[in-house]
């Protein structure tokens, strides 16, 4: 009887050692999960964005809908907003910019990221990738990875000079990670 004991402890063992081998040792765990259609971004542009730089009040409101977070159930939602007057031209959406923003969580905790933002045109939509990590409260060091996809036609036409950009909705898939 010892000896069968032995024999099953030294096989769960062995068994449980293989299972931690075979699994990647850079494998994130996820922190939330956000995904579309009903995770949105909606950016405006007062005045609308032409190839003229101006004085621009750029609002944004990003919500957040369902997410889904292993380790907080009832973390199921989230938003961000920000408001900044800059100089900006149509030109400009596409640029490249390290950027701050903070997501106030349904359960009222915060999520503060530095992130890289690149934008690019493929066919007629516009997708925002946002790379970068978790610098302060829920998910600290954490990876964070957000996609902005919308419309691109507004902007197509501005950068030929025939419009101007009043607004780009999107959808939205945010992941953090560690």
């Amino acid at each position: 009887m010892v000896r069968l004991v032995r024999v099953a402890l030294t096989a769960l063992l062995v068994l449980g050692g293989t299972l931690i081998a075979a699994a990647p040792a850079n494998a994130a765990v996820l922190d939330v999960q956000c995904t579309s259609p009903s995770s949105t971004n909606t950016i405006t542009f007062t005045p609308p964005l032409t190839l003229v730089n101006q004085p621009t009040v750029v609002s944004r409101t990003t919500n957040y809908k369902p997410c889904r977070a292993p380790r907080w159930p009832n973390l199921v939602s989230g938003f961000e907003t920000k408001t900044i007057t800059m100089l900006d031209d149509c030109t400009m959406v596409l640029g490249t910019l390290t950027v701050n923003f903070t997501i106030t969580w349904n359960t009222g905790q915060t999520t503060t990221v530095n992130a890289i933002r690149t934008a690019s045109l493929s066919g007629s939509s516009l997708v925002v990738t946002f790379t970068g990590t978790v610098t302060a409260g829920l998910f600290l060091g954490s990876n964070v990875n957000q996609v902005f996809v919308g419309s691109g036609v507004d902007l197509i036409n501005c950068l030929a000079g025939r419009g101007a950009v009043k607004s780009i909705v999107s959808r939205v898939n945010l992941t953090i990670s560690h």
